[in-house]
Formats: C-alpha cells, structure tokens, sequence
C-alpha cells in the first residue's frame, strides 16, 4: 500500500469520494520547500470556500499551510487556488461542529485538532464545490 491509499484509508476513503468530499491539498513544504500532496476531507460552503480539518495527531499538511498559506486543491472539474487561513477559538468550533454535520457519522466522535478556512484566489472560483 502507497502513502497515499493509507492516508486516503485513514479519512474514510471510498465513502468520502463517493459523497465528493475528498480532494488533493497541494502546499509547500514548511520546513523543505518542496510541494507536497495529501488528501484532505473537504467541506465545500456557498460562498466558494472550504473548511478542511485535521483530527488528532499533528498533521504535516497543517504545518505547510501555517508557514504558507498558498495552496491548491484538485477538485472536480479541476484544480484551483486558494489561500488558508487558521480558525481558532469559537470560529474554529463552529467550524469544526459544521464539519462534523456535513460528513455524519463517517466522522461521528472526531476531534477537530486544526481547521482552515479555504478562500479561493484564483478568477472564476467563487461557485466552486458549491451545493
């Protein structure tokens, strides 16, 4: 098994792409500088930007996004720019709760370690993912 079936396994795998709530983070390394790719859970809202979270141990992705906030996300219908920005304090819980509801119970009794906010920064993304 690659790093990516574990880490797609890890966050529920099948039942999250079929519900098209999987997507590839792409951000740059915080400590190498160098690109990485990892699949994150993904919570579209109707304004165009995500919520994605990290439950329990640290994430490497989280630490990427903190020193760069720049990212991309291959989405359906391709890939696009955003730029993330950490939730912290009740706008993280809020966040994290709304999280929670749209995934059910694939994510029932997850703790939300980190959440980010996603804004799209590239032109002609404000309806992406949007229900």
């Amino acid at each position: 098994m690659n790093w990516f079936q574990r880490r797609f396994n890890v966050l529920g795998g099948r039942m999250m792409a079929r519900s098209g709530s999987v997507a590839i983070l792409r951000t740059t390394g915080a400590k190498t500088g160098k690109r990485r790719a990892t699949p994150v859970g993904i919570m579209p809202r109707p304004d165009g930007s995500i919520i994605i979270a990290a439950d329990g141990d640290a994430h490497g992705w989280t630490a990427n996004l903190r020193a760069n906030p720049q990212c991309t996300l291959d989405l359906k219908g391709g890939r696009r720019t955003f730029a993330a920005t950490p939730l912290a304090g009740e706008e993280r819980d809020a966040a994290a709760a709304e999280f929670s509801v749209a995934l059910g119970r694939l994510m029932r009794g997850a703790t939300w370690v980190d959440v980010f906010v996603l804004r799209p920064t590239d032109a002609g993304t404000a309806a992406v993912g949007a229900p």
